[in-house]
């Protein structure tokens, strides 16, 4: 079972979103564990960053439009931004 323990969150794009819109970027530490019996061994993975388009009818509904894996999809944060700047014009002000 991989779990994944949150260590950052941050809201990107502040200022450039429209209203009801969150760019949200989220660092996690993961780990695989195995339960054997009474023993739990836990192996570090590799970290994975996530940045997440979020939009909806109010703040507090909103629903995923996009998520990137950094590293996967685009090697920075900053390419994300760059592609959502570029594919998701009708999010921003």
């Amino acid at each position: 079972m991989i779990v994944k323990d949150l260590v950052e969150t941050t809201e990107l794009m502040l200022d450039e979103v429209g209203e009801n819109v969150a760019v949200i970027y989220e660092l996690f530490d993961n780990a695989d564990c195995h339960c054997d019996g009474e023993k739990v061994e836990e192996i570090e993975c590799d970290p994975e960053e996530v940045v997440q388009i979020l939009a909806g009818c109010s703040v507090d509904s909103l629903t995923n439009i996009k998520t990137y894996q950094v590293g996967k999809d685009f090697s920075s944060v900053e390419e994300v931004i760059n592609d959502i700047r570029k594919n998701y014009k009708h999010l921003l002000k």
